[in-house]
Parts: structure tokens; C-alpha cells; sequence
């Protein structure tokens, strides 16, 4: 059965899994994805491995941790050392193809590997390939239906598809739900209140591009506006989603496929009051939504509580292909036999240092000490700790405080320095290229 079985593989970019309707938020932003979820399994702690695409997507293709695969924002490249899961898919068989406008997920930068095809926004790159792109984002907006790439990268899925009748794995990425990206105008203001103005919309929406703060005059409305286009965005991505599932079942593919839906990172929504959207690590950033249906392999309604993080899904897809995964990867299936498989107990998450380029000049000095810093999160069900090579450390009491608002570090030494230890423990073994990195001890997942 293994064989008959095609592979979708579709990635929200800037996904938060508390903002699904199917995660219990109170607008239906979802509604396609909470079928998905009632047909096969949604993972509640599914987290990423970085807050950022390049090295979330590195992980997600790899198996492997920022650490070991070390695409990150200090060397933005994937580099040809370990095997990635296109490569090895085409190699049982499969014929291969990307549709992603990310312009961080590119060839350019090392996820071309075992791509049969790979679709960008902007061709492959010859002046003719350019200038067809610029012609169709110009008309695009004289049209009023630009979106960041969701339309027309489904038209090509759905174009390659019809090329041939080989068993297939295709990689899909929505950027629309990305804030710093604007939604479609049909979305835009969907979830939003009449009385908000256009004025107002633009004015939040340029402000939260450049990174900085809103006017004065603009707070009240600040966090309901980045609410409301965000929920338009992430319902718009749900449409087009349901959009391939109903091609998919117009061919008779839909119940013979392995459809996996994971965010990369998320978005914080200006909860945490960052110089720059992206760069740290609280569950804003990192809680994502992650659903799997494959109605003949997998169970119907499910939830499964056990962590879940991006190496996973690498050894989960070829488990579901039968093909034997690398040994070097950091993940496990998710889900064998019909059932769940049980988790490490914990997450790890790592943010490194981004180039700031032209936006130090916007910035104070002790933003820019904020930010130009490696981090590394380990998270376990009630605590976390965040690790910055500066030692301006953060720990929190997720039980307490699920936001990550009361910074406990100097007050919760001992519970802190637990979890650093765990931290550090787990990267000795990931420099030592283990394939299985440590956990916590039984002793420490108990005080967890």
C-alpha cells in the first residue's frame, strides 16, 4: 500500500497553531484545515525548530537540527552534506516537485536537491522568466487580486500533476499568512471591524514592515487591525488548501494521499514588543500547526499530545512510503501502526544571529543588543528556558504564565539552571553527531 501512496506536503508560512479553529480559536479561520484534522490527526505541541523559513524548512527537508544542518541566519545555504527528504523520495521512485514563492526556500539557497521541478514566482532567472513576472505582479494589481504566490503556484501544482500519472511528492508553501506580506484585498478585511479605517489599515500595516512600534495615535486600534488581517490571511491560505484537496479528489488522488499541513514558524502579533518580527523564541514563534491525514493508514478525529518538532516529519513521510529513513537524522515517526509513537518530552528551538543590514539605523542600542545574539530554547510541557550567548537569559513558567511575559531567571535559579543543564546536555550530544540526541533524565522530565 506504501506504494500506491502520493505525498503532499504543504507548509503555512508564519502559521500560528492557536490561531486554527480547529486549535479552539474563536473565529473560524479555518474551517478546510478543521476538516483535514477531523479526518485524520492534529498534533497540539507541534513546535519549531527556529522562528525563522531557511532554517525551519532545513529542518522539515533534513531531519536535523539548525546545529547540525547549520543552515542558518548566519550561513543562509543547505548545504549538500546530509540527504534531504526529495532526494531520497526520488531515489524510491517518486517523481518530485516544489511550488514555493519563499524567496529563503530557493535552489539559490540549497533546497533544489531532489526536486524534479522547482517552481519560483520569478522563473528561472533568464531576463524573459523576469520580466513575465513583473508583467504578472503589474497585473496583478491593476486587478486588485495579488497574493503572495498561493494562486498561481496552485494553477502550476495542478498543471504538473496532469503531466503524467507517476506516484508523486510535492512541496507546498503559502507565504500569505506571513504579516509582513500583505493578504489579498478579498481577505484583507474580512475578520476586521467597519469602523476601522484605510488610513488607519496602512498606517499599522507600514509600520509593522519597517519593524518598529505603532504611533501613538494608532495603538488603540494597533492590535485589533494585525488581529483581523492576520485571520483574513491564514483563511485565505485555508481556501486555497481546500482548493488542491478538491483537485486532488476530482482525480481520484485525494483518499490515496499522504497530506501533511505544518507551519514553519509563526507570528508574533506584537505580544513581546520585538525590534524585528522573527528573531526569539516563545511559543508566538514557535507553537505550530501541525495535521497529517492519510484516511488509509491513519485514524479518523485524533489528537496526539506528544511533542512534536519539524525533524520529525522527514522519518514520518518515509515511514508512510516504506523507505528506510537516513541514519543521521534527530526525529521519529510520528505515527506507527495506527497509533501515536511517544515523544522526548521536550523541544528545542534555535534562533542565530540575523544581519540587521539597514535596519541598525532604525534601531537603539540596546535593541540591537537584544538581537545580535545566538539563542537556544528547550521547552518542555510546563517551563522553559531560553539560552542568549550574551547570558541575558529568560526562563518562565508556562503553567503560570503561557504568554512568556514574567521573565523568572534570577528569581527560579535552581529550576533554570535545571533546564540549561538539559539544554547544554542535548547539544553536546548533537556536536558529537549523534543521530539520537540526549533527553532530559527521568528525574528531570518528572520536575518538568
Amino acid at each position: 500500500m506504501a506504494d500506491e501512496l502520493n505525498i503532499v506536503l504543504a507548509v503555512i508560512g508564519g502559521a500560528r497553531a492557536d490561531r486554527l479553529s480547529c486549535h479552539g480559536y474563536g473565529r473560524e479561520t479555518t474551517p478546510f484545515l478543521d476538516e483535514v484534522a477531523r479526518q485524520g490527526v492534529r498534533f497540539s505541541a507541534a513546535f519549531s525548530t527556529a522562528p525563522k523559513a531557511l532554517s525551519a524548512h532545513a529542518a522539515l527537508f533534513s531531519g536535523l537540527h539548525a546545529s547540525t544542518h547549520a543552515a542558518t541566519e548566519e550561513a543562509p545555504h543547505l548545504g549538500e552534506g546530509v540527504p534531504v527528504l526529495a532526494e531520497v523520495l526520488r531515489d524510491g521512485g517518486y517523481r518530485t516537485a516544489a511550488f514555493c514563492p519563499s524567496p529563503s526556500v530557493q535552489p539559490a539557497t540549497g533546497f533544489g536537491r531532489g526536486f524534479d521541478h522547482f517552481r519560483t514566482p520569478r522563473g528561472d532567472g533568464r531576463s524573459i522568466a523576469r520580466a513575465a513576472y513583473y508583467a504578472r505582479r503589474a497585473s496583478d494589481r491593476l486587478l486588485r487580486r495579488s497574493d503572495a504566490g498561493a494562486r498561481r503556484g496552485n494553477a502550476a501544482l495542478f498543471d504538473w500533476l496532469s503531466a503524467s500519472d507517476q506516484r508523486f511528492f510535492a512541496f507546498l508553501h503559502y507565504g500569505e499568512a506571513r504579516l509582513r506580506l500583505q493578504p489579498p484585498l478579498s481577505h484583507e478585511r474580512l475578520f476586521l471591524p467597519a469602523e476601522i479605517k484605510r488610513g488607519q489599515l496602512r498606517a499599522v500595516e507600514r509600520e509593522w514592515v519597517r519593524g518598529r512600534g505603532a504611533h501613538e495615535e494608532e495603538a488603540p486600534a494597533r492590535r485589533e487591525i494585525l488581529d483581523g488581517v492576520y485571520d483574513g490571511a491564514l483563511r485565505y491560505v485555508d481556501e486555497r488548501l481546500a482548493e488542491v484537496a478538491a483537485h486532488l479528489e476530482r482525480r481520484g488522488l485525494w483518499d490515496r494521499t499522504l497530506f501533511v499541513v505544518v507551519g514553519d514558524h509563526g507570528e508574533d502579533l506584537g505580544e513581546h514588543d520585538l525590534p524585528l518580527p522573527g528573531f526569539a523564541l516563545y511559543d508566538t514563534l514557535l507553537h505550530v500547526p501541525l495535521l497529517v491525514r492519510c484516511p488509509p493508514r491513519i485514524p479518523r478525529g485524533f489528537v496526539v499530545e506528544e511533542i512534536a518538532q519539524h525533524v520529525d516529519l522527514l522519518p514520518t513521510i518515509l515511514h508512510f512510503a516504506g523507505i528506510e529513513p537516513p541514519a543521521s537524522g534527530h526525529g521519529r515517526p510520528l505515527l506507527r501502526d495506527g497509533g501515536a509513537t511517544a515523544g522526548p518530552g521536550f523541544a528545542i528551538a534555535e534562533c542565530f544571529r540575523p544581519d540587521l543590514g539597514g535596519a541598525r539605523k532604525r534601531m537603539t542600542p540596546a535593541e540591537q543588543r537584544r538581537l545580535d545574539v545566538r539563542q537556544r530554547a528547550i521547552r518542555t510541557r510546563r517551563e522553559k528556558f531560553i539560552w542568549r550567548s550574551d547570558e541575558d537569559n529568560e526562563f518562565y513558567d508556562l503553567g503560570r504564565d503561557p504568554g512568556e511575559h514574567h521573565n523568572l531567571v534570577a528569581s527560579e535559579r535552581a529550576r533554570a539552571a535545571r533546564l540549561r543543564a538539559g539544554l547544554f546536555t542535548w547539544l553536546a550530544s548533537v556536536d558529537r553527531g549523534g543521530a539520537e540526541p540526549a533527553a532530559l533524565d527521568e528525574a528531570q522530565q518528572r520536575r518538568a
